[in-house]
């Protein structure tokens, strides 16, 4: 069984389609357009903008007529995506900065130094003589994994005590779309962004994950079993709802 996302979070391909633009009361939208095998038009508004399938037949002033008749939704709706706030794009670069735990970290880059070092929310990147970005990056998230797959297995081990279980296997995952993952064998894969959350949403997804270990479902009973090892369950996924979106682009 797997714990899902909320969303991506690393960025999409763009829509397929052609770009096209519209009025639609005062303001000018754009929007893209493509053939596909249906009976009718179908529009879609999400954090691409606006999307528009029609089929083959119909003539594009009849789409956009259907679009203008949907005007007031359609507005309503990218407004509503504007105001979603976007994950932020770590860059690498001294004094940049992204969450691990749920607290702030910044980049320092020194130079001619080695490793990697983090004391009091400062993050000290040893800087090589004519470094590549792509390597100091490369360096960067390599040593977050590690961090990660430390703190997840020692969570691991706490919440596994707590259910009278051995502790399982953890791989690292590096999925889209799930937080975690219990297989029929018992390994537990955790995905190593974890790392920026608030510790009590990874002990969650920690105990959600090994309560498969008694349930293999989302029933009533496997519920049970996940509110003994984390009371506060139900407040914990609302906020993984939300802190999910604002993971960091690394």
């Amino acid at each position: 069984m797997q714990l899902e996302l909320p969303l991506a979070i690393t960025p999409v391909a763009v829509p397929a389609g052609t770009l096209r633009y519209i009025q639609l009361g005062s303001e000018i939208v754009c929007y893209r357009f493509r053939r596909a095998r249906r009976r009718s038009i179908g529009i879609v508004v999400d954090e691409d903008g606006l999307q528009v399938a029609a089929p083959g037949h119909a003539p594009i002033y009849e789409v956009e007529a259907f679009i203008r008749e949907k005007a007031r939704w359609v507005l309503k709706k990218l407004s509503e995506w504007r105001a979603v706030p976007r994950p932020p794009m770590v860059n690498w670069s001294d004094g940049a900065s992204f969450a691990l735990l749920g607290l702030p970290v910044t980049i320092e880059l020194i130079a001619d130094r080695s490793g990697i070092t983090l004391d009091k929310g400062r993050l000290a990147i040893g800087l090589a003589p004519r470094g590549e970005p792509a390597a100091l990056r490369k360096r960067g998230i390599a040593w977050i994994k590690e961090r990660a797959r430390t703190l997840l297995g020692e969570r691991l081990a706490l919440y596994a005590a707590s259910l009278g279980v051995p502790t399982p296997a953890l791989t690292l995952s590096n999925a889209r779309t799930q937080w975690g993952r219990c297989r029929e064998d018992g390994q537990v894969r955790l995905n190593w962004r974890l790392i920026h959350l608030p510790l009590q949403l990874v002990d969650y997804v920690v105990a959600h994950e090994l309560a498969h270990l008694r349930e293999m479902n989302h029933s009533a009973r496997f519920w049970a079993v996940v509110g003994r090892l984390y009371p506060d369950y139900q407040a914990a996924r609302k906020e993984l709802r939300h802190c999910g979106r604002m993971l960091p682009i690394l």
